[in-house]
């Protein structure tokens, strides 16, 4: 059975929303957004948001919350990506090398299905949604293998209905330009301006870690199994040369270096990683305030 992290990353919107207030801030670049569900809190708060990530699966979803500000998935549209359409051939077997390890038979079907049916979607905002509401049905399925006697039985497509009908709830206009892009930090840092950088940087050495949730809705979007999400970093600021705890030093001071024009930066961490942000963070802005609501969840604002 696959392990599962307690959680996967999160940040709480309305308290980086609160701070934001606080500074007057109001609009922001995050360059390690992962899900952008707190961008499109912050958006739906009238603010202007830009977000960036290597992972692709991120960016696409941030198509549908962060850039798309009309487009839904109506009942039919729903109805086309859930089940197979008369007419077209499909990759059943794409995921097959999961089937018995991860997901039973039938579900590595759909997961074919799907991954078919969201290829053909017509735009990037519809595609955003739908990825998603189907990564909702992964988490699903994958806490059902450690519960299984905690949650239904649910068929496959209706899950997929129920999950990608709730991604409507998400799309709001501000009348304002929001953005992601697929990229390093530093090139989403370098590309647009803002009151605020918000950084949540990855852990040392990340990739080999990445949560289940992560890795394999990447490989699903590839439409490859075997797909490691290193491939992603390999390249990357965050990538195999910051592996060491001196390399991973000089990654976060050659972030903090290029965020000069940022009025406001905002890193957020644990409480038992503070001193070794916050020496960084002193370095790089002449006034730092620790706010630790939680030991799980701490923030250090620097300002100039």
């Amino acid at each position: 059975m696959i392990e599962l992290n307690e959680r996967t990353r999160r940040i709480s919107s309305s308290r980086l929303h609160e701070i934001l207030m606080r500074y007057d801030a109001h609009s922001l670049v995050d360059p390690f957004m992962g899900v952008p569900t707190h961008l499109n809190y912050l958006k739906r708060q009238g603010l202007a948001v830009h977000g960036g990530d290597v992972v692709e699966w991120f960016v696409r979803v941030g198509e549908g919350l962060v850039v798309n500000d009309f487009t839904i998935l109506r009942d039919s549209e729903v109805a086309e990506i859930v089940e197979m359409l008369p007419g077209r051939i499909y990759s059943t077997d794409m995921f097959k090398a999961w089937e018995g390890v991860f997901f039973s038979e039938e579900q590595c079907i759909y997961l074919g299905v799907w991954h078919d049916n969201v290829r053909n979607l017509r735009s990037d905002g519809q595609t955003g949604l739908a990825i998603l509401g189907l990564w909702n049905v992964l988490c699903y399925w994958l806490q059902k293998a450690h519960y299984p006697d905690d949650m239904q039985d649910v068929p496959p497509s209706e899950l997929a209905w129920n999950y990608i009908r709730q991604m409507e709830k998400w799309v709001t206009p501000n009348l304002l330009r929001n953005t992601v892009r697929q990229a390093d930090v530093l090139a989403t840092i370098g590309a647009q301006t803002a009151d605020a950088l918000f950084l949540a940087p990855p852990a040392r050495n990340a990739f080999r870690t990445a949560d289940a949730r992560i890795w394999m809705w990447e490989a699903w979007w590839q439409g490859n199994p075997y797909f490691n999400i290193e491939h992603d970093y390999r390249e990357s600021l965050f990538g195999t040369r910051s592996g060491d705890e001196q390399g991973y030093a000089r990654a976060i001071a050659s972030v903090l270096s290029s965020a000069q024009a940022f009025p406001i930066i905002i890193m957020q961490t644990t409480e038992a990683k503070i001193p070794e942000f916050e020496a960084l963070l002193r370095n790089a802005r002449s006034n730092v305030e620790i706010f630790t609501p939680h030991p799980s969840e701490a923030y250090l604002i620097g300002t100039k």
